[in-house]
């Protein structure tokens, strides 16, 4: 008796002392079941609470390879440990390695991560939301904290939600009918929209107060969202960095495009042949790995890594038995009514033209082959030849005159700025044309950092060339943390305001759709008027070629004669889908 006494209080002592070392904080409950989070420190050193992992759909494996996501087996009473990165989705890096053959990740990858404050008292009310959503050409990119984590944006009273999607042929490949639609990377981030809708104020949020942003493919998708009628009403803001749905990139596949691509990447696999059904094609690619699938998208590219996204987004206007992501083509039913950050970097070309600085035989090559390359790069190689040949005249003649492309590597940069990034003035023409609201807030950025991303677009790495597409992720997430390139570029001082001034520009927008509201604690900022028209007002958010003192600064009349060129040719030649009827070039 003696004995079983010790046991029964040894037990109890157990039991009672591993109850108390979690923190109730960290003890959620969800829909699908109760998960324990863990902790970490914001920048400043407060306490973010921090659920990495979770599940928001089933692994699409299988039979559900291809197929619209499902809805995640509850796991009830157990509770899930949340405190772990995520695996990150199947992915092959052809940005800065077209020869590496290493594939990374897991086809098992649909989870989130849930960041937020400390529960205090302090906190009385619900705090609104930023779903973020991963850059990477929808081919590569994680969500994990390594890539995005919290430290920064979590100096302020919001929550942080990222998530992975699927990526390359495992997220984008449409066989153009019911048996392989598309856009799965999309109603992966619609089902993460409606996990928050559904889950969020558990964890102190409020649904009603979301804000979806992301950067390059990530804001391209978030301009998708607005599009979108299934994502009406699952995010209130929207904030849109270096990425919009004009972009030739971005654009949805031109009409049996998307099936020719997926025939492609079947007859590398042998899962094609004279006759074969789009049925037989599909069965036969679930039989293959997730890995040799995504190896093969090493080989679509036609010159280069060009052209960079061989699985682009589709219009689902053909007969399927999944609810459509997107189904038609009309701008004007795009979701406008909602506030919205937009901008670019001064140097978004150098994620192409960085690379040709530091290889003189790639930029000879250039040279000598620019009639074939400009059409593939700029995705207008489905045009007749003859209107090919004038395209390739006029963006020639504008940039390089009588110089070259050796001559002239501002220009050179320039000229992947606008062909790759300039659809942002057109969206905004026809958002001005469809809306008068005054919710439009649009920036550039032009700081120059101690570490820029046109080292890891295979520029020279002691050698800055401007402020190069992503470089504001530096100061939204602490990248150079986690990064083992960029760890030897410390922040400078001036890096770290930058940090501090576009966090709270950005909370701001999450808290009030307004990146400046006009009250006392916001009068160090110049007021961040919104765009209505041409010409642009804008804020330029950084220094003058690394010079300037001033940081924040409104300015108007962003690149007109740069974004005037490139609206008119594509108007003209109907270069993307969504200013056009699919059946012919006028206008809608």
């Amino acid at each position: 008796m003696k004995f079983l006494l010790i046991f029964i209080f040894a037990f109890n002592f157990i039991f009672d002392f591993s109850s108390a070392r979690t923190s109730e904080s960290l003890k959620v409950e969800i829909e699908d079941g109760k998960i324990i989070g863990g902790w970490m420190t914001s920048l400043s050193g407060k306490i973010i609470r921090a659920f990495m992992g979770i599940p928001y759909a089933a692994p699409p494996i299988g039979d559900l390879r291809f197929k619209a996501p499902q809805k995640v087996k509850p796991w009830g009473n157990v509770s899930l440990l949340a405190q772990k990165e995520p695996p990150m989705c199947t992915q092959i890096n052809t940005f800065n390695d077209m020869y590496s053959e290493t594939v990374y990740g897991q086809e098992d990858c649909l989870y989130l991560n849930v960041y937020t404050p400390e529960i205090t008292k302090k906190i009385t009310k619900k705090l609104p939301v930023l779903v973020w959503i991963h850059s990477g050409a929808w081919l590569v990119g994680h969500a994990g904290y390594t890539d995005y984590s919290p430290e920064y944006l979590l100096e302020h009273d919001i929550i942080l939600v990222t998530g992975n999607y699927r990526l390359g042929a495992l997220g984008f490949l449409s066989t153009e009918d019911e048996y392989s639609p598309g856009n799965y990377g999309f109603k992966d981030q619609l089902e993460i929209l409606r996990w928050v809708k559904k889950n969020i104020e558990k964890f102190g949020g409020d649904a009603n107060s979301v804000t979806l942003a992301g950067e390059s493919a990530g804001a391209a998708a978030v301009n998708y969202h607005m599009f979108s009628p299934k994502s009406r009403g699952l995010f209130h803001r929207a904030i849109s960095q270096s990425g919009h749905l004009f972009n030739p990139w971005a654009d949805p596949a031109h009409k049996g495009k998307a099936k020719e691509n997926a025939i492609r990447l079947a007859e590398k696999l042998h899962c094609s042949k004279s006759g074969i059904s789009t049925k037989s094609l599909i069965e036969c690619l679930r039989k293959i790995s997730a890995e040799e699938i995504t190896r093969v998208l090493r080989d679509l590219p036609v010159w280069d890594n060009d052209p960079l996204i061989a699985f682009q987004p589709v219009i689902e206007n053909f007969d399927s038995n999944e609810e459509p992501f997107i189904s038609e083509l009309k701008y004007e039913k795009l979701s406008l009514d909602i506030p919205w950050i937009v901008g670019i970097t001064s140097e978004e070309g150098l994620m192409k033209s960085a690379s040709f600085f530091n290889n003189a035989e790639k930029l000879k090559e250039l040279e000598e082959n620019w009639k074939k390359i400009l059409p593939v790069t700029f995705y207008y190689d489905h045009l007749p030849e003859n209107e090919v040949d004038e395209i390739n005249q006029k963006i020639y003649n504008f940039y390089f005159k009588e110089s070259s492309f050796s001559n002239n590597k501002e220009n050179l940069t320039n000229m992947w700025s606008e062909g790759w990034f300039g659809g942002f003035f057109d969206n905004l023409s026809y958002r001005f044309k469809s809306n008068d609201r005054e919710n439009t807030f649009v920036y550039l950025f032009t700081h120059k950092g101690a570490a820029s991303f046109s080292e890891y677009f295979l520029g020279e790495k002691e050698e800055f060339y401007g402020t190069c597409h992503v470089d504001e992720i530096f100061h939204l997430f602490p990248i150079q943390k986690y990064f083992p390139d960029y760890m030897s570029a410390m922040p400078t001082q001036e890096d770290r305001k930058i940090t501090e001034i576009i966090t709270k520009l950005w909370a701001n927008f999450v808290t009030f759709g307004n990146p400046t509201p006009n009250y006392s604690e916001e009068s160090k900022f110049p007021i961040w008027k919104p765009a209505t028209k041409f010409p642009l007002d804008f804020m330029k958010i950084g220094n003058e070629n690394g010079a300037s003192e001033i940081l924040l600064e409104m300015k108007k009349d962003l690149y007109p004669e740069r974004a005037n060129f490139w609206i008119e040719l594509r108007k003209k030649y109907g270069l993307h889908l969504w200013a056009f009827d699919l059946n012919g070039r006028d206008e809608l």
